[in-house]
């Protein structure tokens, strides 16, 4: 009896972890053999390589196929080389693919769930409808001073660093410069994260991707098995700080309303968003500051710092940056303001060279939601077709094609001037992301802030000192294979030279 019970246990096993490998094969769509259980990313488990790592290696392998078969763990993936195909998933036929593959549960990850990238169908639809009030220029606008302030302030804490050492982290200088925007645009409170080694706001944020031991699980589970991270009830956002972010939202807002208070900063937009369509309440709030948290500070401060880097490896380009930069500080009666600043030319395209070489978001998960059917109709790509049938995995690979060199000439070269040339397929860079999904990004509230402080911070940083790489920095750079963003090991540092008053 227990021989056969085993037999039955052992068969049972094979099939589930064998009876979905054959999925692209029986389609006819080329990939990599996967593995049991693993499927083609067991480099992950290992910590050897990163699913950006292990994308770019099969996209590079499969030159001429518009899409690839691959596996994470038994789940099949299409994996998307074709920006034809980008064109359809994002916006031409969008309806098909109108959700992201992530999947959070409300009574799980209360905050995470409520977030618009993991919202789906018609609560997104109604979510982005609600926070259409929140993404206006003249909201970013009137957060400018206090961003311009900060930026100042950053400026006088390196300088009297300074006195001890030239030596930086940039990504350090960002994260308080970042933290400090984000305190008080999103919350309201002061972040104090250049006046003191660990604020609150600092703890928080340390907290909200903390990276090391089971929390690399937690990315990984969350990130590339949402169903297994669900059912062991696996949270992107930890208690500690669900609890901490909540209480700063409820507290603000109570102390508001009771004083009637009305302040230029994110969290009043959101505390008076319509409710009539939905219910509206803290934890809906609560949600949409850790978004704006997340574009605000995370994203924000490891993109300025990767760029910073690329300034200091490129000298002419830092020159160049910076003699605009100058030249709108005297032109603008030796200050700053948000309109100068926003209409700087190069400094846009070094930002957005910049987003292409270091896709700071690797990838971009999509999900089918209803069937679809492609074939490619460039002639550099073979002739076969995929339909891709509802709840089937998609990954678009931006990392891989902003380093394809039939879309971007010498792709390990930083040239912001091809984006002033406008020499790019716009279907291929997709630092900011493309069509209704991503449409929220573009003129999301924590989107917009991010690009506009993260051009003051610049202009502060480049008018003020000159840069190298220092020593420090390990070279060729080493990311984090566990994280779901690009993140670097070591640190980017960097040798500072003061600016006398120009």
């Amino acid at each position: 009896m227990f021989l056969i019970l085993l037999v039955i246990i052992l068969a049972l096993a094979y099939y589930l972890l064998y009876r979905n490998l054959d999925y692209w094969k029986k389609r006819g769509i080329p990939g990599p053999r996967p593995y049991p259980i693993v499927g083609n990313l067991g480099d992950i488990i290992t910590g050897k390589r990163g699913a950006e790592e292990i994308y770019t290696d099969i996209y590079r392998k499969y030159e001429g196929y518009p899409f690839v078969g691959v596996f994470k763990s038994i789940i099949p993936v299409l994996l998307v080389r074709d920006p034809d195909l980008i064109k359809c998933i994002t916006l031409k036929d969008f309806p098909s693919f109108q959700n992201n593959d992530i999947f959070a549960d409300k009574s799980i990850d209360p905050i995470f769930a409520r977030n618009p990238f993991a919202l789906r169908g018609n609560e997104w639809k109604t979510k982005r409808a609600q926070l259409t009030n929140c993404f206006s220029s003249g909201k970013i606008k009137a957060m400018y001073p206090v961003v311009d302030k900060n930026s100042q302030n950053m400026v006088r804490y390196i300088n009297n660093e300074m006195k001890t050492s030239n030596c930086f982290d940039a990504r350090e200088i960002f994260v308080r410069l970042m933290l400090d925007n984000v305190a008080a645009c999103a919350l309201g409170i002061e972040g104090k994260c250049f006046d003191e080694p660990y604020s609150e706001i600092r703890r928080m944020a340390d907290n909200f991707f903390f990276t090391e031991g089971w929390s690399s699980l937690r990315f990984i589970l969350c990130f590339n098995l949402p169903p297994l991270a669900n059912f062991f009830k696996v949270k992107v956002i930890t208690q500690e700080v669900e609890d901490t972010l909540m209480s700063i939202v409820r507290s603000t807002l109570k102390y508001r309303r009771e004083n009637n208070i009305v302040a230029h900063d994110f969290l009043q937009s959101a505390s008076q968003l319509d409710s009539s369509q939905s219910i509206f309440n803290d934890v809906d709030i609560t949600a949409h500051v850790a978004s704006f948290f997340t574009d605000g500070y995370e994203t924000s401060s490891r993109t300025t710092a990767l760029l910073i880097f690329e300034l200091a490896l490129n000298k002419d380009v830092q020159q160049k940056l910076r003699a605009e930069i100058v030249e709108a500080y005297e032109q603008n009666g030796r200050q700053f303001d948000y309109e100068s600043i926003m209409k700087l030319e190069y400094l846009d395209a070094c930002v957005h060279e910049n987003l292409r070489k270091h896709s700071v978001v690797p990838l971009m998960p999509k999900i089918c939601t209803e069937q679809f059917t492609y074939t490619p109709t460039n002639p550099e790509y073979k002739n076969i077709s995929v339909t891709i049938e509802p709840g089937t995995s998609i990954v678009i690979p931006s990392t891989a094609i902003h380093h394809d060199p039939k879309y971007f000439e010498e792709p390990e070269k930083f040239k912001p001037e091809r984006f002033i040339n406008k020499d790019v397929n716009k279907y291929a860079y997709l630092g900011f992301g493309l069509g209704p999904r991503m449409c929220i990004g573009r003129i999301r509230l924590g989107s917009r802030f991010a690009i506009a402080q993260m051009k003051v911070g610049l202009a502060y940083f480049l008018k003020n000192y000159e840069f190298t790489v220092s020593p420090k920095t390990e070279t060729p750079l080493k990311y984090d294979p566990w994280f779901f963003l690009l993140s670097v090991k070591s640190g980017l540092w960097i040798e500072l030279r003061k600016i006398e008053d120009n």
